[in-house]
């Protein structure tokens, strides 16, 4: 027991904001390969369990009459996920674990102990109302940037005194385009306060409050860095689903096109999975040179 409570005491679990230097480009997803090598009969049993649990979760959703939306289904739609997101936050404990030489499969429930289950209840509250304002603020600009200009100018088209066509355009793609502006900054200071607010609540015990701003203060210190992440991603992740489709395909066999898709897709989910948790443990962990995995 005393080496599990280890995994997460605060010398390995405090938070320090800082910018780090850019590494090679896919580091860590090559990375988290090597810790799931490494710990994989934990890793791999913790991950197959938000799998399924996942899926049962979405059958109960789509068992929902769609048609008879009331206060009952809202209530039921927020509570499954509320409890998916429980679960997938647990895999930030599990490869904390690992990454400490402490794995346990049962880290994955850690989201449902104690302050961990009310730090996410608050987070899931507090991302609700951050996407409400946000849409919000985006329907007030629709109409004020967007709406309006656009049906104005499309209301003096073609009056007496109305504008040229060229003029009508212009103004239409000028009211979108503060809108489209509007919508990428919003859009780029909600995902930089709640990017890598799950882990901190999960694996530091970071009071909401803290967890939003050190995400924000982190994500924006190394955006670019992030960015190329995300791209590199997104890229090998589009490679990997090209060539097993290909690949698939010339059997001729549905069934092993489908299961070539789900293996390909998990395994890729499971690596994204730990580079994510590698980059909040090396842009925000104090001691981050506790990451390095043994016998990689």
């Amino acid at each position: 027991m005393n080496e599990q409570y280890d995994a997460f005491s605060h010398e390995s679990t405090a938070i320090s904001v800082r910018k780090i230097k850019s590494g090679p480009p896919l580091s860590w997803i090559v990375d988290a390969f090597r810790l799931v090598r490494a710990h994989w009969k934990t890793i791999i049993p913790a991950y197959l369990i938000v799998v399924v649990v996942s899926t049962l979760l979405q059958v109960v959703v789509g068992s929902l009459q769609p048609y008879h939306i009331g206060i009952g289904t809202m209530v039921v739609l927020v509570a499954v996920t509320f409890l998916a997101a429980l679960l997938q936050s647990g895999m930030m404990a599990v490869l904390h674990g690992a990454a400490e030489n402490r794995p346990r499969v049962s880290d994955v429930f850690r989201g449902f102990k104690g302050s961990n289950l009310l730090g996410m209840f608050l987070l899931f509250v507090s991302a609700l109302a951050i996407f409400a304002v946000f849409a919000l603020v985006m329907f007030l600009l629709m109409k004020l940037f967007g709406g309006s200009s656009m049906m104005g100018a499309m209301n003096s088209y073609g009056s007496p005194y109305g504008y040229s066509y060229t003029r009508m355009m212009a103004e239409m793609m000028g009211g979108s385009s503060l809108v489209v502006i509007f919508f990428l900054a919003g859009a780029l200071m909600v995902t930089a306060l709640l990017f890598y607010a799950v882990p901190q609540i999960i694996v530091s015990g970071e009071s909401v409050f803290s967890a939003l701003k050190n995400s924000f203060l982190a994500t924006f210190k190394n955006l670019l860095l992030l960015l190329v992440f995300g791209v590199n991603a997104a890229t090998l992740y589009a490679l990997l689903l090209l060539v097993s489709m290909a690949g698939a395909a010339l059997t001729t066999s549905m069934a092993l096109i489908v299961v070539v898709m789900v293996v390909v897709i998990s395994g890729f989910f499971l690596i994204f999975n730990g580079a994510y948790y590698l980059s909040f443990r090396e842009v925000l962990l104090a001691r981050p040179e506790a990451a390095k995995v043994e016998n990689a």
